[in-house]
């Protein structure tokens, strides 16, 4: 009897043990449910950006609302100024490091773009197609459009009227000042007057529409009607210049001045015609080296809520730089203030993609433009950037 006993107890501890050891390897073998005290973590997404200051302090506290909404993902960010941040993403990146997300200018991200350290953008976005084409390369995009400015036709509305067109202007003899001469500030004028740089695949920077244009801005500055002033609000403030072209986001420093300004989409001038470029476009690009096939729903997550309207928005509020987003100018903030004229100028952006030949000649164009307004002949400025723009075109 004891022996018999002492069998089934001996039996009865070894089938406990099995239980037990079986419960914990189930335990551990099971993938605990999202969500639930010791579940799966987060996955951890970097993001380097250049934002400083108060912009910074504004993208942490998004950034905080998109994983209060979104748990499964944890994010960091990390500021970079503009100087260092391609040659910091280039060395990371160089031994397998770095963020999943770049939020940066579009000239940085062209630049991580032809060092192969962008993977075909992640989140989707209605944007303005302008604004997205300079980051289209073949058939693939790159990064989408965040935050923008746009170039507007401002007045001095105590001293004239808003013009119509652009004889309302040579008829009032009133002085424009520019804060440059380049594409970025007159492309909305010179193409909507007949301007190109190529046709049918071919450089044409000689064009008799682009000499005629370059021949008039000689003219108008011989007759003091066109000046340019690095520092264009000064004598926009003083009443000297009653119109400037100048970015939207300028108007709050006109307001902080009293300066009693106007605004017009520079088209109104040319008849609705003419496409401009927009001002320095901050875009959201992901990672080659970690937009892995694991990450790329979490990359995803997190881009496409930066996208939307209401953190754009939130960007707004200063009045320093504009949603790329189609959707924030449909809500009441959108509706308010200068936002309805940087919609319709982002609308009608020159849509050149980043491998255009048009993007590469622009450079060229503007080169001939100052050389002629300091006293090269027009038809020799623009005789030369065509022999240019032919080396760009061929070469390799």
């Amino acid at each position: 009897m004891r022996q018999g006993s002492s069998s089934r107890m001996r039996l009865g501890l070894t089938v406990l043990i099995c239980i037990l050891f079986l419960s914990f390897s189930v335990g551990c073998s099971r993938a605990p449910q999202q969500g639930t005290p010791g579940g799966v973590a987060p996955a951890v997404i970097e993001i380097w950006h250049t934002l400083q200051g108060s912009e910074a302090d504004s993208l942490n506290k998004q950034i905080q609302h998109i994983m209060d909404q979104h748990p499964e993902v944890l994010i960091r960010t990390k500021s970079i100024p503009e100087a260092q941040f391609a040659g910091l993403i280039y060395q990371a990146e160089a031994g397998g490091e770095g963020p999943e997300i770049f939020i940066a200018p579009q000239d940085i991200l062209t630049k991580l773009y032809t060092q192969g350290a962008l993977a075909p953008v992640a989140g989707n976005a209605e944007v303005f197609p302008g604004l997205v084409a300079p980051f289209h390369y073949g058939d693939k995009t790159y990064a989408q459009p965040w935050l923008t400015d746009s170039p507007l036709l401002f007045y001095r509305k105590d001293l004239v009227q808003p013009l119509g067109s652009l004889t309302d202007w040579l008829n009032s003899k009133g002085t424009m000042v520019l804060p440059e001469l380049n594409s970025r500030t007159l492309s909305t004028w010179w193409s909507g007057q007949g301007g190109k740089l190529v046709s049918s695949g071919r450089p044409v920077l000689d064009d008799p529409a682009n000499l005629q244009f370059l021949q008039q801005l000689q003219t108008w500055r011989d007759n003091k009607m066109i000046t340019v002033d690095p520092n264009a609000l000064t004598p926009f403030a003083s009443g000297q210049a009653v119109y400037t072209i100048a970015l939207a986001s300028q108007a709050l420093a006109m307001t902080q001045a009293n300066i009693p300004w106007g605004s017009i989409p520079l088209f109104n001038v040319l008849g609705g015609q003419g496409q401009g470029l927009p001002g320095v476009t901050l875009g959201i690009a992901n990672s080659s080296i970690k937009t892995t096939t694991a990450l790329q729903p979490s990359i995803k997550i997190v881009e496409e809520a930066l996208l939307s309207s209401e953190v754009e928005g939130a960007f707004a509020q200063n009045g320093t730089r504009f949603p790329a987003s189609t959707a924030y100018y449909s809500t009441a903030d959108g509706q308010k203030g200068l936002a309805p004229q940087v919609a319709q100028a982002l609308a009608k952006v020159w849509p050149l993609t980043g491998d255009s030949l048009e993007r590469k000649l622009l450079p060229l164009q503007d080169a001939a433009w100052q050389s002629a307004w300091g006293g090269t002949a027009p038809q020799d400025a623009l005789t030369q950037a065509q022999t240019e723009a032919v080396k760009v075109s061929t070469a390799k």
